[in-house]
């Protein structure tokens, strides 16, 4: 039988206040650049010299989509330089973990994901212990690389993911969701897969003109779709049928912070990112705004609002007010392709025309929870999606803290690990506070 000696946990809380204590558009602050000049755009700008270097000095080329670790390591599916790349949690380095900057088509099997070239993927999904998938777009074929830095291919997708750059994962990590081909000019299909079913469709959605844009997934198990051609959101209750919850169709500029979330224009929307509670973030790529929607009056989504988040601009290089608040007279960022919830709390924007990643501070930094022990069960209560780092060590020292497991919290409410012998003498978990940058 083992001994513990002591059960640590990390925890800290910033200004003194947790996120369930300030409302959404209380918790986030100011802007800060993660990576990216923004001089250019539509090419290949990748340079040798790029590599190790300060991302903030980096051109990014048509970057598409971005996602965190449990390290607060961000990664970016750089497009047209055909590679994804990471950005360290201090945001002091820009390193290549997948591609090789050209374009091309790596093998199904096992290659180191540096030597395998992909062709202008768009589409990413990062797993809390650093694995990560890859939308490998042109070769039509889903990605998945490993922590040793090997790639292989999950699956291929013949029928190819029409205009949609989502890709999500369940809660396990045992079924992707992506978009898919194009069945009719008022149906694309979103698609499930899974080792054990194959290729399941999930629903058909109005791609409008330009067809479905990103996917993320709810608390419930619902998930949401954005529609970039048809300018609404959908959100697919697990089971049920797709329901408009933002979006009137239209273009015709009609958006006031405070209306009806499903009054309004949302110009070829795109980004979208699920908070625990079921309200989310929005990211119009021609309205170039972001917005959060709330869960309505009766916190049920009947009746939700929209409310402005971050102002933008339709087009043009902006890239604007670090440091500054999130809101203001001025436009902050262009043209966002996608928006994502770091580890850390902070939200990500992918602005893809101009070619920068941007955050936007949430003051109400993530806690680590109350942990407890009943051998060999270790359980704890946080909320879904939630992400911590569990460290080993058997004499305290700093030094001496070892990664045992990443975790990402499949639901809200109580959660649970089974320890395996040996033991360690002592076991925290730790949250990450940083994502590319502070």
């Amino acid at each position: 039988m083992m001994t513990w000696k002591a059960l640590f946990f990390t925890l800290s809380v910033i200004h003194g206040a947790t996120a369930s204590e300030i409302g959404v558009l209380e918790r986030y602050t100011t802007l800060r650049t993660i990576a990216g000049l923004g001089n250019q755009e539509d090419g290949n700008f990748w340079q040798a010299r790029f590599e190790g270097s300060n991302p903030r000095l980096v051109e990014l080329s048509n970057p598409h989509d971005c996602g965190t670790d449990a390290y607060g390591r961000v990664y970016i599916v750089d497009k047209e330089s055909h590679s994804v790349l990471r950005v360290s949690a201090d945001g002091s380095e820009i390193i290549t973990v997948a591609g090789t900057h050209s374009s091309g088509n790596a093998p199904d099997t096992s290659v180191s994901a540096t030597s395998g070239p992909l062709s202008n993927p768009n589409g990413l999904h990062v797993f809390a212990d650093g694995r990560f998938l890859i939308l490998d777009t042109d070769n039509r074929k889903v990605r998945r690389v490993d922590q040793d830095g090997m790639m292989t291919t999950l699956f291929t997708y013949p029928a190819g993911f029409g205009t949609g750059r989502g890709l999500i994962t369940s809660p396990l990590g045992d079924e992707v969701y992506f978009c898919g081909e194009f069945i009719s000019a008022s149906q694309q299909n979103v698609k499930r897969w899974s080792a054990e079913d194959g290729f399941t469709t999930v629903a058909g959605i109005n791609p409008g003109t330009r067809g479905l844009g990103n996917l993320d997934l709810g608390p419930q198990g619902a998930l949401f779709v954005t529609s970039a051609g048809d300018h609404r959101v959908f959100k697919i209750p697990s089971g049920g049928s797709p329901i408009v919850v933002a979006g009137n169709g239209s273009t015709d500029g009609n958006l006031i912070s405070g209306a009806l979330a499903t009054s309004v224009s949302l110009d070829r929307v795109r980004g979208i990112a699920v908070l625990h509670d079921g309200s989310f973030f929005v990211a119009t790529q021609k309205g170039g705004d972001v917005w959060w929607v709330d869960n309505g009056p009766t916190n049920d989504g009947v009746g939700r609002r929209i409310h402005l988040f971050v102002n933008g601009s339709r087009s043009g290089n902006i890239k604007s007010g670090d440091d500054q608040l999130r809101t203001g007279g001025a436009d902050r960022i262009s043209e966002p392709r996608a928006i994502n919830l770091a580890s850390n709390g902070d939200l990500l924007i992918t602005c893809n025309d101009t070619g920068v990643i941007r955050a936007v501070r949430n003051v109400c930094k993530p806690t680590a929870p109350v942990l407890k022990l009943n051998h060999p069960v270790l359980t704890w209560q946080s909320n879904w999606r939630d992400r911590y780092t569990m460290e080993v060590s058997d004499n305290l020292q700093e030094g001496s803290w070892s990664p045992l497991s990443s975790i990402t919290s499949p639901s809200n409410g109580f959660h649970s690990h089974v320890l395996s012998e040996p033991a360690p003498s002592f076991i925290r978990f730790s949250v990450p506070h940083l994502a590319g940058g502070q």
